[in-house]
């Protein structure tokens, strides 16, 4: 997972989503950031938030082909060994 915030300039933090709770109405995702800092952050979803990314996962042609791709690189990933994940230039 890769973060980036205009508050920390052209920073970029990585990490590893940890853990999913349930509090309220909001589902908490919680991440570990692992450079350059070891932050543990959390983010809080809404229903609509959730049903937002869903929604234009499932009904753009960005989402469908991002979906589709990354299945068929996970996939081909399996078979070779090494290959690492390709990092976006600006996001």
């Amino acid at each position: 997972m890769l973060t980036r915030s205009t508050g920390l300039g052209n920073t970029e933090l990585a990490g590893d989503i940890k853990t999913l709770d349930v509090k309220a109405d909001y589902m908490i995702i919680g991440c570990k950031t692992t450079s350059p800092v070891k932050w543990h952050v959390r983010v809080a979803l809404s229903f609509p938030d959730l049903a937002t990314v869903l929604w234009l996962l499932l009904t753009t042609r960005r989402g469908w082909g991002f979906i589709l791709k990354q299945s068929l690189k996970s996939l081909m990933r399996s078979f070779q060994r090494g290959k690492s994940l390709m990092r976006p230039d600006d996001f």
